[in-house]
């Protein structure tokens, strides 16, 4: 269109009528047009693609990291909400506060009492986390294929994070519900006089509980739970998204790019909005994990009935029990959780491509 335009012909010759072109230029033109339909025609070749066997391997190691780091960074902390959340009311209200609890955890068991129960959580946070971060690589894929971008959106990533919190509920409800029933029976020993342990271990808890109620016993709690984790996840991955994007931008260079100290920044926010939407609900959560495993002991009939009578027992105020214990967890925990996660998935994918 533009020889026609500027009126000069490929072969350097200035024409005012067409019957002066000569033949070599009508062939030359007719070769460039072909050669330029059979390029745009042309099938275009798809850029490498990493091995999803490979990047499914790569997943699951990064959650297996994350899993062991997470635990020892949080642990302690989430042996002070459990027992702050779980505590009695009233006149035999055990710890005044989050320094108390601290207090009386260290005077009672030593520094050590802070790790009580870890055997289990650090084992199954490896499985926990090794599924949560498989279930957020696959979503996140699927729905890459769907949209037909390799970056996706905040909305996108909390819809995958919403799925991979949800599926990851399987391992994370039974080893909560351990860990819970490990703390009652601590502070019950502390606390009641005469009082005889009922489980000697995690998995002597496990062992029991299954025996007497079958499998479907050790998801006691399951729909707090799931509710917990379903809003909780999109916020954790969708804000944690977000942040890294908006660091990128800042800084004009691209997502993978974004320092290790604003990756952990990322987390840290993150882990405090998972926690800040779902904290009312995770009360519920863990009073219903630390009822009684036997349905005719049990002080509540459900979530709705444990809301209520949590209600009762201290009105708004009541749900918020232990949320100072829980932030000071969620930032540490969460800024070293995603933090490691990522690190570990973007150099292993930079691996698997070499």
């Amino acid at each position: 269109f533009c020889l026609f335009r500027s009126d000069v012909w490929p072969s350097g010759k200035r024409v005012s009528k067409f019957h002066r072109l000569p033949v070599h230029d009508i062939v030359s033109l007719v070769s460039s047009a072909l050669s330029f339909m059979s390029e745009a025609s042309a099938p275009k070749k798809a850029s490498p693609q990493l091995p999803a066997g490979k990047k499914v391997a790569v997943d699951i190691f990064s959650g297996f990291c994350s899993g062991i780091a997470v635990t020892v960074v949080g642990h302690p902390f989430e042996t002070l909400k459990v027992r702050l959340q779980t505590q009695p009311s009233g006149p035999n209200q055990i710890y005044s506060g989050l320094w108390d609890c601290i207090q009386k955890t260290l005077k009672w068991e030593g520094p050590t009492g802070f790790y009580k129960g870890v055997t289990a959580p650090l084992a199954g946070q490896l499985f926990f986390r090794s599924l949560l971060f498989f279930s957020v690589g696959e979503s996140t894929r699927q729905i890459s294929k769907l949209t037909g971008r390799v970056r996706l959106t905040p909305w996108e990533y909390a819809i995958g994070g919403s799925i991979a919190w949800s599926v990851a509920t399987l391992i994370e409800c039974p080893l909560q519900l351990a860990s819970s029933q490990m703390q009652v029976d601590i502070v019950r020993q502390k606390t009641v006089p005469g009082y005889v342990p009922k489980y000697r271990g995690v998995f002597d808890f496990f062992r029991q509980t299954i025996r007497d109620r079958g499998l479907f016993g050790i998801y006691q709690g399951v729909a707090p739970h799931l509710m917990r984790n379903v809003f909780g996840g999109a916020f954790h991955f969708g804000v944690f998204e977000k942040m890294r994007d908006w660091f990128a931008q800042l800084h004009g260079v691209p997502v993978s790019q974004v320092s290790f100290w604003e990756n952990m920044t990322a987390g840290a926010v993150g882990g405090v909005f998972f926690w800040s939407v779902t904290y009312p609900i995770d009360v519920v959560k863990s009073a219903i994990q630390a009822d009684a495993t036997n349905p005719a002991e049990r002080k509540y009939n459900g979530t709705l009935d444990a809301a209520r009578k949590l209600f009762a027992e201290g009105g708004w105020r009541r749900f918020t029990r232990g949320y100072s214990a829980c932030l000071l967890r969620a930032v540490p925990a969460n800024a070293v959780l995603l933090t490691t996660a990522t690190v570990v998935r973007d150099w292993g994918y930079k691996l698997i491509a070499e």
